[in-house]
């Protein structure tokens, strides 16, 4: 594959990245992420940002974007894409995934940092797959647990690893 992030992408958006690409050179579309839930705390802006810089020419097309950490309701336009689908729709599901599971675990955390007076150490490490923690730590800190259990929880913010 000549895109190392293909392998990540259905099939079908591959399919209708070429199909874009050989019968309609010059589309314009816009593609819209957006919540189905009201005050939900926003995650995975960031992570998203970095995904289409490294694998895609962001200079070819628009991005608008809310950020991480920002309280959000349904239908809430939450990142917007406008330009020649070739260039990011093959993307689509990747960023589907990212703000969904980010934005669950920020949104959870968040919750729950409401609901108790306690202080709660996130123990991620527990609960999922390990090459998670990176992702998961940051997510859990956007969403107020700022102590957790793992050096990789950590590694995208200035929360404390304890135990």
């Amino acid at each position: 594959m000549k895109n190392s992030i293909e392998k990540y992408c259905a099939k079908y958006l591959i399919k209708t990245k070429k199909i874009v690409k050989n019968f309609l050179p010059n589309s314009f579309v816009t593609l819209q992420f957006f919540q189905r839930k009201n005050n939900v705390k926003l995650c995975g802006i960031n992570e998203v940002c970095e995904v289409l810089k490294k694998f895609t020419k962001t200079s070819k097309y628009k991005i608008k974007k809310k950020n991480d950490g920002d309280i959000i309701f349904a239908e809430d336009v939450v990142l917007e894409l406008e330009g020649n689908y070739k260039y990011f729709g093959h993307l689509e599901g990747i960023i589907d995934g990212i703000l969904s599971r980010q934005t669950s675990i920020a949104t959870n955390a968040k919750n729950i940092s409401e609901l108790t007076k306690k202080e709660i150490i996130f123990m991620g490490d527990r609960s999922d797959h390990y090459r998670n923690q990176i992702g998961d730590g940051y997510a859990a800190y956007v969403g107020g647990l700022k102590k957790q259990v793992t050096d990789a929880h950590i590694i995208l913010h200035d929360g404390n690893s304890v135990g």
